[in-house]
Order: structure tokens, then C-alpha cells, then sequence
């Protein structure tokens, strides 16, 4: 009884250590205006939307955005289009948040900001990505190779697709 109760606790631990998602989305924000919270400009839902229809095919399992309407705004779009409702998180809660994150399965897409995207990345897998205050096109994929992340780098578009 004792060796049973041991293995179940030792397996439902390790599945827990196991539990990360495949593949983890990161990018910042589409263009937005110029007041104290922003919306996305024109150009920005226009990212946005195309955003949508760039990541639907990865079939995201959980959307999280920080409370800010750009990017609320920016997830929208793709929230709407897999009938997945955004969830919150607080850009101050880096450490905590990205913990959280591994604990997750599936797909997983993260809008963030230029300043909190990269060190996200940084935490979930020790690469280095830059985001200049002009670039909104910067799409981060992390995927899952054994235990660690593989970095690859893609590009959104604002144009008319």
C-alpha cells in the first residue's frame, strides 16, 4: 500500500515537472495610437487580424494579453476566429507568469509588450530577442525540442493579404 501510494504521488509529480506546451507563441502588440492606454491604429488591426489568420492553422489551445487595450486588441481578432477567450496577465509578474506558463499543454500565444515579450522569452528559454519601440512585426515561436525551447523567429504584416 505504502510503494502504491509512492508511485501514484512520484508519477503525478513528474507529469506535472512534464506539463509544457509543445509550442508557445510571444509577440508584442500591433501599432497603436498615441494616448495613455491606446488603441490599435488602422494599421494595427490590420496586424492584428492578419496575426489571426497566421496563427489559427497552430490550432492555440490557451490566449493570454496583458489588460491594455492594444493588446487586448491585438488578440482579438484570433480569440474571435478559435472561440478561445483571452486570459489575463499582469506584465509587473514576469517570473511568476512565464511559471505558470510552463505548467500549461498545447499551443499557447502571448501578446505582450516591447520591454515584457523579450524577457519572457529570456525566462521560458534563456534566448535573447530584442524589440525596438518601432517594431510590431517580431512573431516569437518557442518549440518544444526534449526539454528545452527552440527559438525561431518570424514576421507579422500589416498589409492587405
Amino acid at each position: 500500500m505504502r510503494f502504491s501510494l509512492f508511485a501514484v504521488i512520484a508519477l503525478l509529480f513528474s507529469s506535472q515537472l512534464l506539463a509544457q506546451p509543445e509550442q508557445i507563441f510571444l509577440l508584442r502588440h500591433s501599432e497603436k495610437g498615441s494616448s495613455n492606454n491606446p488603441s490599435l491604429t488602422d494599421k494595427g488591426k490590420l496586424r492584428a487580424n492578419n496575426i489571426a489568420k497566421q496563427l489559427l492553422s497552430v490550432k492555440p489551445t490557451q490566449l493570454f494579453s496583458t489588460d491594455y487595450n492594444r493588446t487586448q486588441q491585438t488578440i482579438a481578432p484570433l480569440a474571435k476566429a478559435t472561440s478561445l477567450k483571452a486570459q489575463s496577465y499582469d506584465p509587473r509578474e514576469l517570473v511568476q507568469f512565464a511559471g505558470e506558463l510552463k505548467l500549461l499543454n498545447g499551443v499557447v500565444v502571448v501578446v505582450g509588450h516591447s520591454n515584457t515579450t523579450p524577457q519572457l522569452v529570456k525566462l521560458l528559454s534563456g534566448h535573447r530577442v530584442n524589440i525596438e519601440e518601432d517594431e510590431y512585426d517580431k512573431l516569437y515561436e518557442l518549440r518544444l525540442h526534449g526539454d528545452k525551447y527552440q527559438l525561431i523567429r518570424h514576421k507579422t504584416s500589416s498589409k492587405v493579404k
